[in-house]
């Protein structure tokens, strides 16, 4: 199923005020001229979004900056979120910046497609509300992923409850193998489908090509489930895949996204002959 994200920065208008949200850092160069253009056609521009709250002074000279505005449908209508932030402390993540602290949600609309950074911090009650409202749709994917570390046996047998879920785990750091070892076996064991299994492998952020070869691999041909990789991008990076990290080249990095992002077509050739 597509998830049918939009590539760009998103905009609509209401009466005269136009919005603009904008996903990530590296679109707001666009963002800048689409409301510079806006104000010329007499809108009063607002501008928000993860990267408007992480780089808030790109925007300010044409554009109101923030407010309570919900633009994820915009972003992708078959799209809802039942809790925002996080309590973690991730470095590479933007989460605790452009969200807050972690909080649940009194009320949402259930949709396919579960963007919660970090679900499985709410209560036990929150959860089963969770699961109770999504019973009746078909292929929920929990799309931002599930924190390995928190799993338990009774979030397991709630997600049984769902039709064919997606279950999407992150494995970000070597020394959290454990976790995700012992998260995606309890799934498989309680009899989902290893083929809605996906894991996130973060790469080229405090990490060495071999540190991610050995993820990827063992998520591949160990866990035997889908791995995705997920190359780092600074939290002010206003050119997508420009960073390159300490210990790796821009060719290996661009490397490991094109053959681990083909894999249903590169399976077959070992990643050493990739070329």
């Amino acid at each position: 199923m597509s998830t049918t994200w939009s590539k760009r920065p998103v905009e609509w208008t209401e009466d005269q005020t136009a919005f603009v949200s904008v996903p990530f850092t590296w679109l707001l160069p666009k963002a800048y001229q689409r409301c510079v253009w806006l104000k010329a056609q007499g809108y009063h521009v607002r501008a928000g979004g993860p990267a408007v709250s992480l780089m808030p002074d790109y925007l300010k000279d044409v554009a109101q900056i923030g407010g309570e505005v919900n633009a994820l449908p915009r972003h992708n209508p078959e799209a809802c979120r039942t809790t925002l932030g996080c309590d973690g402390g991730c470095t590479f993540c933007a989460v605790r910046v452009t969200e807050g602290a972690f909080r649940e949600l009194s009320a949402w609309d259930p949709k396919r497609i579960v963007c919660d950074n970090d679900l499985l911090a709410s209560s036990r009650n929150h959860f089963d509300c969770v699961i109770d409202s999504l019973k009746h749709i078909k292929g929920v994917d929990f799309n931002q992923g599930l924190n390995a570390r928190r799993l338990r046996s009774w979030h397991i047998d709630r997600l049984k409850d769902l039709d064919k879920p997606m279950i999407r785990f992150a494995w970000d750091n070597i020394n959290d193998e454990k976790a995700v070892v012992e998260a995606v076996n309890s799934i498989i064991s309680a009899g989902m489908a290893k083929s809605r299994i996906s894991i996130f492998v973060l790469f080229g952020f405090e990490d060495t090509p071999d540190d991610t070869l050995y993820r990827l691999v063992t998520t591949r041909d160990v866990l035997k489930v889908t791995p995705y990789p997920m190359r780092y991008q600074p939290l002010n990076a206003l050119k997508m895949n420009a960073y390159v990290a300490p210990g790796w080249t821009d060719k290996q990095l661009h490397q490991y996204t094109r053959y681990w992002t083909r894999q249903r077509f590169l399976r077959q050739i070992p990643f050493a002959d990739y070329k």
